[in-house]
């Protein structure tokens, strides 16, 4: 082979372009690689947030007792906030939180009858510019102000002496239960605020269900400890 032909078949190849065709399994391939990545961060922030802190609502306990002819409520609840919620808070966006209750006959061969459900709302709004929180019973619009959120959510999560249900209309042959929970309701936030909101788990505070037998003694000789958290 001439020295001539020798540095042409060499610059044939310093200028000849690799094939980068991809066939179509390659591409779907590829596309199904990355789309399943994508799926994977997503989720993964958004999860992380409910286990790297502590933005929870709790029922820590309930109990039930009678006093003149009525069935009454105590129960302790905890609301922590996500920082998302809290920045929406300070920057004047009203909260709702709903504390709903039920009171159901246990039926051994049936599905269970609810003798009573009530929802509770109540609204938490934060003033700047007096720094004031305040909290709303949207059932009746009574308010009150505290100094501080964490003075606001302690009176917010401490329910005593409610009224659940008359004690003429429980059947004490009968076995009743009473179930609790507490939730962020986003159904109140501002439209576009409410979008964001139902896609981001940093919005989806919920207690589990809190239940308990009910009890007909009076608050003086009741002690009831029998208590179980429902999934």
């Amino acid at each position: 082979m001439s020295n001539k032909e020798s540095s042409r078949d060499i610059k044939l190849l310093l200028t000849e372009k690799p094939d980068k065709t991809v066939s179509k399994k390659q591409f779907f391939l590829l596309l199904f690689i990355g789309t399943l990545a994508s799926i994977t961060i997503f989720v993964v922030f958004e999860l992380l947030p409910q286990y790297s802190e502590q933005n929870k609502f709790l029922v820590n306990s309930a109990k039930t007792y009678a006093k003149d002819g009525d069935i009454l409520i105590d129960a302790n609840l905890t609301m922590n906030f996500t920082k998302q919620v809290v920045e929406a808070l300070e920057n004047g966006i009203p909260l709702t939180i709903a504390v709903e209750v039920q009171v159901y006959r246990k039926r051994p061969w049936w599905r269970n009858d609810i003798v009573k459900e009530s929802l509770q709302l109540f609204e938490l709004r934060y003033h700047p510019l007096t720094d004031v929180h305040v909290v709303k019973n949207l059932a009746d619009d009574e308010r009150y102000s505290f100094n501080s959120r964490k003075e606001a959510l302690a009176v917010l999560g401490t329910i005593r002496g409610a009224h659940l249900i008359k004690r003429k209309k429980l059947n004490p042959g009968e076995h009743y239960f009473v179930r609790i929970h507490t939730l962020l309701d986003i159904n109140h936030l501002p439209p576009a605020l409410r979008q964001i909101a139902a896609l981001s788990s940093a919005w989806r505070l919920e207690s589990n269900w809190f239940q308990w037998p009910v009890t007909f003694a009076d608050n003086n000789s009741s002690n009831q400890k029998h208590q179980e958290q429902a999934q």
